[in-house]
């Protein structure tokens, strides 16, 4: 099946919404990805930053607080965005072994997030995006991320790399690894297209 004839069947579809959530660590391409998958299917994208930011332009990066309200927003939108039956990609930075200050840990996370969007009947999808850790040190220099206040440090990037494992995927149903490590962004939204009719 053709990427058109694919997009045209998810569209007819009569389940409900469909979601994909890309996560993985930084620079490993999760936005630019996204932004290739979403033209092809034609599906709304809600990237990592955007509820990030609103949050932190009044309260302090790390905070209880922030954390409390990032994560309240974000189960919420997107909630009702399958609700209200949109086609959405998310993007999400992931860490295995990650622990917000709230307590609630990355793997927690995606797993409440799988829960709660399908009891909102949406068909949910997750992209476990990798990369070794050459090709993330280099795409965390890349100035396209500064438009987004990414992070760009090579030596904070190293440190996270050596800490956190970015390696062991989330405990979802749906879910594909790709290492994209010497692939394209268009290669890697084939691959995906190509497991989505499946």
């Amino acid at each position: 099946i053709k990427a058109d004839k694919l997009v045209l069947m998810i569209k007819n579809e009569k389940r409900g919404s469909n979601i994909i959530v890309l996560y993985g660590a930084m620079a490993v391409g999760k936005l630019t990805v996204a932004k290739e998958l979403a033209k092809k299917l034609d599906y709304k994208l809600t990237h990592n930053h955007l509820i990030n930011d609103l949050v932190l332009s009044v309260f302090k990066r790390g905070t209880l607080e922030a954390n409390k309200l990032i994560e309240k927003l974000r189960y919420e939108f997107y909630e009702t965005s399958a609700k209200s039956g949109h086609n959405i990609i998310i993007t999400h930075c992931y860490a295995h072994d990650y622990v917000s200050p709230t307590g609630l840990t990355d793997p927690e996370y995606l797993k409440t997030l799988e829960y709660r969007l399908k009891k909102a009947g949406a068909e949910v999808f997750f992209v476990h995006l990798q990369a070794d850790k050459k090709t993330l040190l280099d795409r965390v220099k890349n100035k396209s991320r500064k438009k987004y206040e990414k992070l760009t440090d090579v030596s904070i990037m190293k440190n996270y790399l050596n800490s956190k494992d970015f390696t062991t995927s989330a405990p979802v149903k749906k879910n594909l690894v790709i290492n994209n490590s010497n692939l394209s962004p268009q290669k890697v939204v084939q691959i995906i297209l190509k497991q989505l009719k499946k």
